[in-house]
């Protein structure tokens, strides 16, 4: 037999594991499946689990209090009796609570350090309901988060009440303690739980939720006010910076200077929302003085440089500010498409915000009296702006729409609700049931994928080798 027609013999070949990928590679290379760390079960493990979320960033809180406390009694050589007070007054201070020494009560207080305290608390959060959370911990989570802060500033009101009789200080009224410090606790709680827990929660009770739209186009609008704040701020300072010198001269030192400085930019986010109330037509006021864009009435005000950037006298064109406010609420909302309730969910929202800010920066200011914006007003006006402007868009938009398929023959798109086709799982933030552990409803579909990729693969490898040995019989 020729050689032309008798097949050669070839050295025999190792045999190769073929990966389900295609490459060649040992099983030990798979990665294999892992199992997902099971969550606490039962109130105690719950609590072992959720309660150090609030707890441990609230310890850390009140130690760094307590050492700005030591520090501040020794460089003002006060006795160390006066520790506990100081203690409890900065705890109350940093959550919005009023507080009272020398007979002078002061209930507008920083939010800066506040907004601090919030970001703080809401990571924790953020980190514990990243994974697959059941109602049961989430009610656990949300219980500890507002009963640690509350149980610590009940405590520090006690601490005020006892120092009392030997200092010239007291208690906070009890309504505004626990109002305020729940407040402070329940904003960090919901900035924590994130849009797809909440959104997990209204799908789990049936309620829209394209709600968590209407709140995110409400937090939208605040922040492009806030910046536009800001950006006034800056004005009246670059105009007013005369005042702003002589204001310095007045104190002498550069560390009165700088102690004004660092205190009026503690109070900054607290300028922000008066400025939002202003451009929003409404009025804020400090004590007998009164700021809004048709009238400025100014009696005498605390030596602070934000206090110099207020402008003397109304200017007449100081009312196109109000364009400040429409441009902004009509570019959020004419961006978003809403519906009319979701325009009207977004008003009752953005006015429920301004509620709660103005009543976190409205209270006593020592002698001057109350000051703050005018809450009710300015919820209303800003309810006002953004359903009259997101309504008549809507409007507009629905009409767009409905003329669009005439003209192009297409046909109209409805967007935004949520079929029973979509996935229901989320990469966090998912709420699950306690009883039923998640399941895998596919775990065969992998393997069977695998074989079938696995067998191409090897078929595809023996052609190549019979490709090889007629190339070389060739």
């Amino acid at each position: 037999m020729s050689k032309k027609t008798s097949p050669q013999t070839r050295p025999g070949r190792r045999p190769r594991r073929i990966r389900a990928g295609g490459t060649t590679a040992g099983l030990k290379d798979i990665p294999r499946p892992t199992q997902e760390k099971p969550a606490p079960g039962g109130l105690k493990g719950r609590l072992r689990r959720y309660l150090p979320v609030a707890a441990v960033p609230n310890a850390v809180v009140v130690l760094g209090i307590i050492v700005m406390a030591l520090v501040g009694l020794l460089f003002s050589g006060t006795s160390l009796a006066a520790l506990p007070a100081t203690i409890a007054q900065l705890w109350l201070i940093l959550n919005l609570v009023p507080v009272s020494a020398d007979g002078i009560v002061l209930g507008v207080l920083p939010l800066l350090p506040a907004m601090g305290l919030i970001a703080l608390i809401a990571r924790r959060v953020r980190v514990a309901v990243r994974e697959r959370v059941s109602m049961a911990d989430l009610l656990v989570l949300s219980i500890s988060t507002l009963a640690v802060p509350l149980v610590l500033t009940l405590i520090a009101g006690a601490m005020m009440w006892d120092a009392g009789r030997v200092f010239d200080v007291g208690a906070p009224p009890l309504g505004h303690a626990v109002a305020r410090t729940l407040l402070v606790h329940l904003i960090a709680l919901a900035i924590g739980m994130g849009g797809k827990l909440w959104r997990a929660l209204l799908r789990r009770y049936r309620a829209p939720d394209w709600l968590v739209d209407a709140a995110t186009a409400a937090v939208r609008i605040l922040l492009l006010l806030s910046a536009a704040s800001l950006v006034i701020l800056l004005v009246l300072l670059a105009v007013g910076w005369p005042r702003q010198v002589e204001l310095a001269g007045l104190y002498g030192t550069s560390g009165g200077v700088l102690g004004t400085a660092l205190l009026s930019l503690l109070y900054l986010p607290n300028a922000v929302i008066a400025v939002i109330t202003v451009i929003l037509g409404s009025e804020f006021h400090l004590g007998a003085a009164s700021v809004s864009l048709y009238a400025i009435d100014l009696t005498e005000l605390p030596l602070l440089p934000l206090m110099a950037l207020i402008p003397a006298w109304a200017h007449p064109w100081s009312i196109l500010l109000l364009l400040v406010t429409s441009i902004t609420v009509a570019y959020v909302l004419g961006s978003a498409r809403f519906t009319v309730a979701q325009t009207l969910a977004t008003s009752v929202i953005i006015a429920v915000l301004l509620l709660v800010g103005g009543y976190l920066t409205w209270g006593e200011i020592g002698h001057l009296g109350t000051g703050g914006p005018m809450v009710w007003l300015t919820a209303g006006l800003a309810f006002a702006w953004t359903a009259g402007i997101g309504v008549a868009a809507a409007l507009l938009g629905r009409l767009a729409d409905r003329r669009a398929p005439a003209v192009t023959g297409e046909p109209e798109e409805h967007p935004t609700e949520p079929t029973d086709s979509e996935p229901a799982e989320f990469v966090d933030g998912e709420i699950v049931d306690v009883e039923d552990a998640p399941e895998d409803e596919s775990e065969d579909a992998p393997e069977d994928a695998g074989e079938v990729e696995a067998v191409t693969s090897t078929e595809k490898a023996e052609d190549n080798v019979k490709a090889e040995d007629t190339e070389h019989r060739d």
